[in-house]
């Protein structure tokens, strides 16, 4: 007859059970389970935030060299300002802005550069650059899509009478840009404004 000291020992002895076995890897295919799936949706937010950022750094490419032009430039213009007037000035701000601007661009290669906003064939709205009146090259990402684009234009040489005449104020250009952008099925209204001061030539 065996003691309950020698019982126990046998038990001891033993190892897990079968069950034993099945609870401990049920638990550890739950846990592993739970941290593949936390690790997948991290991995699916951090390429959205990415396509985000890479499509939002192209606006931000697009309104910098917009702006490198129009500081550089010379005989800036804008249409849809008072009639007799290169201006879209910011006194009439939200009722007469231009949609389209002209310059004489002087970085680089000498020649005239027009900007506007055009809505292509799918809806969606482009800024457009083109470069002594060749073609339109859309300057945003197919994952911007520009609601409205206006310039305000401060000191722009006025057109009278055939003739042109410069007012004395340093031309400046105010950009309004909004719209929505979209990465990897996610959506982010965005909205920028600038003010870019013409440079004098010396």
């Amino acid at each position: 007859m065996k003691t309950a000291r020698q019982h126990n020992e046998t038990q001891s002895d033993a190892g897990f059970t079968l069950i034993e076995l099945m609870v401990s890897l049920g638990l550890f295919t739950i846990v592993v389970m739970a941290a593949v799936s936390a690790l997948y949706s991290v991995n699916i937010a951090a390429r959205r935030v990415e396509a985000m950022r890479a499509t939002l750094d192209n606006l931000n490419f697009a309104v910098e060299s917009m702006s490198r032009t129009i500081r550089t430039g010379t005989n800036i213009a804008c249409e849809g300002g008072v009639s007799g007037s290169n201006n879209c000035s910011f006194q009439s701000a939200y009722q007469n802005p231009g949609e389209w601007l002209s310059l004489q661009s002087t970085l680089g290669v000498s020649g005239s550069v027009d900007y506007r906003w055009w809505t292509d064939t799918g809806g969606k709205g482009v800024i457009q650059k083109r470069i002594n009146n060749g073609p339109w090259i859309a300057l945003t990402a197919p994952g911007i899509d520009v609601q409205r684009l206006s310039f305000y234009v401060q000191g722009a040489d006025h057109t009278t009478g055939g003739g042109t005449f410069d007012d004395g104020a340093q031309p400046s250009v105010m950009m309004l840009i909004q719209g929505v952008a979209t990465a990897e099925g996610n959506t982010a209204p965005f909205a920028v404004q600038t003010l870019v001061s013409v440079r004098s030539i010396e």
